[in-house]
């Protein structure tokens, strides 16, 4: 994980002991380590502070130093975070659809959530609750469930402002509804991947304030192919589709470029004007422009 001038392990060994560590992206040469480790860390860099997930607590470190500032623990293990606004962090906490939000300097709380109330009713074949990682826009938290809704909530109180589609999906079987997973956000736009067993991922662009379908993404192949992330930067989304890698016009979605990889992509993360496409031959360094 890359921070201005830093690169930070957030799980690293030394000495048969778990630590987290920081090194100079310069040089390499080591900033500080520190007894607070994890695989999931949450960067806000903003306000200096790096936050992992330690057992029930989220525990909040100062980038600069590896000094822990405030630790906030919870009823069950936090399993997702985002910022928003770099000054709040909102936490998927358990299994039971709670979504808390903590100060991003103190730790403290500044509202909590529930929304069970929209799990899949059909509780004998599905064990609905929120689904991977939640994605932070300008005023709206959006988050997922294994139930196939996509919901919007308030950044500033937590009340639900909008949930789609309007009904549940029909389950056949004990099979998951298609999932509706957020990945991306711009002024605007909500990128929305959705996946179902059998057909190929789509990508949609989805209006924040909403919830209202913009433009629909399908890639043109026979495979059963999973798309996992998209990437925005200005007007263009960066999208990994099997080996290559499309640059969409986020007006309308039109293909604006396409580059081919020798290996499958896997992710698109910008930063700093670079395009970094993993695929399973390695990683490329693409210029935005």
């Amino acid at each position: 994980m890359v921070g201005g001038d830093h690169l930070f392990l957030p799980q690293d060994r030394e000495d048969d002991e778990s630590i987290s560590r920081a090194l100079t992206t310069a040089d390499g040469s080591e900033l500080w380590t520190s007894e607070v480790n994890s695989t999931h860390v949450t960067p806000l860099l903003d306000v200096g502070l790096l936050t992992f997930r330690e057992d029930s607590d989220l525990v909040a470190v100062d980038a600069r130093t590896g000094e822990e500032c405030w630790r906030s623990g919870f009823a069950d293990r936090p399993r997702s975070s985002a910022v928003y606004g770099s000054e709040t962090v909102v936490v998927n906490v358990g299994t039971d659809g709670s979504v808390i939000a903590l100060d991003a300097k103190t730790g403290d709380r500044r509202w909590e959530a529930d929304i069970s109330d929209y799990f899949h009713p059909n509780e004998d074949d599905i064990n609905d609750a929120i689904r991977g990682h939640i994605v932070a826009g300008d005023d709206r938290i959006f988050v997922h469930t294994f139930g196939g809704l996509l919901i919007a909530l308030d950044a500033n109180t937590g009340e639900t402002d909008w949930a789609t589609p309007e009904t549940h999906p029909e389950m056949i079987g004990n099979a998951a509804p298609p999932e509706l997973e957020p990945v991306a956000f711009s002024d605007g736009a909500l990128l929305v991947i959705e996946s179902d067993r059998g057909r190929p991922a789509i990508l949609h662009a989805i209006d924040p304030t909403t919830g209202d379908k913009q433009w629909t993404f399908e890639p043109e192949t026979d495979e059963d192919i999973a798309l996992g992330s998209a990437a925005v930067a200005g007007e263009m989304v960066f999208l990994p589709v099997a080996d290559e890698l499309h640059l969409l016009d986020l007006t309308g979605g039109d293909v604006l470029e396409t580059h081919g990889f020798d290996g499958y992509t896997e992710s698109a993360i910008l930063a700093n004007g670079i395009c970094l496409v993993t695929t399973t031959e390695g990683v490329v360094a693409l210029e935005e422009g």
